[in-house]
Formats: structure tokens, C-alpha cells, sequence
């Protein structure tokens, strides 16, 4: 019920999807096409991560408020059980994660700012209150610096990951929500949920390079080597952006109720 946020296994054999409204996490057999286990988390759990190494999936347990009556924990998900082996603290209504690339520290956005874990001892190690209220985060591949969305303010912020002070924002579209990496780490896409956008950022030199039209309410990201793929929200769509040319180049209609918010490439 109310599924939202979405990760896979590290072999891809696996999917896991938050179920908001039933506050647990279903596990989905890529093999066979089933559901084969139902995981109960914190309240209202929305987004999802895997851990580098495939062993955790961590969750962020967003409600019942996405303010300063949300939850304040993250579930923590063993993925050879599919049990839930601990619950960390973090900020007010977390709702989206990125671990870095060593996986020692997990990033997570929340209401008051960017809770900042470390994944060994599970303790708070930061909380950066310049980011409350960001949405979505990703850490570039050479794990020097992380993205954080300021969805209310229409920026991108540059982290230092290991400062954890704001290099730089950039200026994206309207009411931006997600954000990806290109596997090399040269592009980054933001998606402009109020423009029906994505902005394209030259990652060297935190620079927009190129605006490419989409559907109606483009929310979620995630990029390949070739393909931008975006989620539209109001349009129920799964878009596809060539990397090269930075051209829509495809659209598949998924239907008027499904209002897509989680996607990953298995």
C-alpha cells in the first residue's frame, strides 16, 4: 500500500519498495516475479538505499508528519535475512539516503537539514541544519563531494565530503526534487518537478550545461552510461533522455494511476 521509494540487492536479484502506508518494506523476486517477504519498519518509511558493500539496506522512516512531527530514525535492513538488525537516530522526518562511496557514512535529508551517520556505529555524527528541508541526495563516484537538492529554494548544493561545507549552488528549475550521477561522474541531472524539467550540470565546473523538457511533474532519476531515465509523477511516464545528444528520445505510459516516485535499472 502507498509504495514509494525503491532499491535493489546488489546482484539485481532483489527489489526492495517501502510500503508507506502499511510502515513496512516488501521484498520483491526479480526471478520470479513475487513478493516473498514483508519487513516492518519505522512510520511512514519513503526513501531507500543499498550500502555499497549489498549487505544493508537502509530506509528512511519519514512519518507520520513530514515535519517536526515526523519520525526521527532510519530502519537499518540485513539482506541475506531480511530482517531489520538496528534503528538509528537521525534528523526530523528523514526522507532520502546516499552512502558514500566507502560506505562508512550514510547521508540522509531531512526536515531540519542533512543528517550525516556513521554506518559503524550507527551514532549521528552531524546534522547540517544550511540544508533543511533538501530533498534528494547522491554522492559523486569518486566520493569527494555529495548533491544535495534545496527543493524550496531551487538550487543544487555542492557538499564537501569531507569538510561537509557547501563549495558551491547551483541555480537548477523550479521546485527540483531528485538528483543522479552520471556512472562516470562527469554529468549530474536534477529533476524540476514545477518546470517539467531536468537540468544537466557539468560536473567540473558545477555549471548548467543543458535543460531538457519532459513530462508532467518529473520526480525521480537515475542514469546509465547512455540513458537519463525520469519518472513523471503527474503524467504516470518513465521518459528516456539519450546522455549524449541530451534529447527525450522515448516515453512509456505507465497509466494515470500508478504516479511513479521510485526507480531503479535491475
Amino acid at each position: 500500500m502507498s509504495p514509494y521509494g525503491l532499491t535493489k540487492s546488489a546482484d539485481g536479484g532483489k527489489l526492495y519498495l517501502s510500503s508507506s502506508g502499511e510502515n513496512a518494506v516488501s521484498v520483491y523476486d526479480t526471478a520470479t516475479g513475487t513478493i516473498t517477504a514483508g519487513i516492518t519498519v519505522g512510520p511512514y518509511p519513503h526513501g531507500l538505499a543499498t550500502s555499497p558493500d549489498g549487505r544493508s539496506v537502509y530506509v528512511a522512516n519519514t512519518g507520520p508528519d513530514t515535519g517536526f512531527g515526523g519520525s526521527r530514525t532510519l530502519s537499518v535492513i540485513d539482506t541475506a535475512s531480511d530482517q531489520v538488525t538496528a534503528t538509528w537516530k537521525t534528523g526530523n522526518a528523514p526522507h532520502s539516503l546516499a552512502p558514500a562511496t566507502d560506505g562508512r557514512t550514510l547521508y540522509v535529508s531531512c526536515y531540519d537539514g542533512l543528517s550525516v551517520v556513521d554506518t559503524g556505529s550507527g551514532e549521528q555524527r552531524a546534522l547540517l541544519t544550511d540544508q533543511a528541508g533538501s530533498n534528494g541526495v547522491a554522492v559523486h563516484p569518486d566520493g569527494t563531494r555529495l548533491y544535495v537538492v534545496n527543493t524550496w529554494h531551487g538550487t543544487l548544493s555542492v557538499i564537501d565530503a569531507r569538510t561537509h561545507r557547501v563549495r558551491t549552488r547551483v541555480r537548477v528549475g523550479r521546485v527540483p526534487w531528485q538528483v543522479a550521477v552520471s556512472p562516470d561522474g562527469s554529468r549530474v541531472y536534477v529533476t524540476n518537478s514545477k518546470d517539467d524539467t531536468v537540468s544537466v550540470i557539468d560536473a567540473a565546473r558545477d555549471r548548467v550545461i543543458a535543460t531538457v523538457g519532459v513530462n508532467h511533474v518529473p520526480t525521480t532519476v537515475t542514469a546509465t552510461a547512455s540513458i537519463v531515465w525520469v519518472a513523471t509523477n503527474a503524467s504516470s511516464t518513465v521518459d528516456a533522455i539519450d546522455a549524449k545528444s541530451l534529447t527525450l528520445v522515448g516515453s512509456t505510459a505507465l497509466g494515470l494511476t500508478t504516479n511513479p516516485a521510485g526507480m531503479v535499472v535491475a
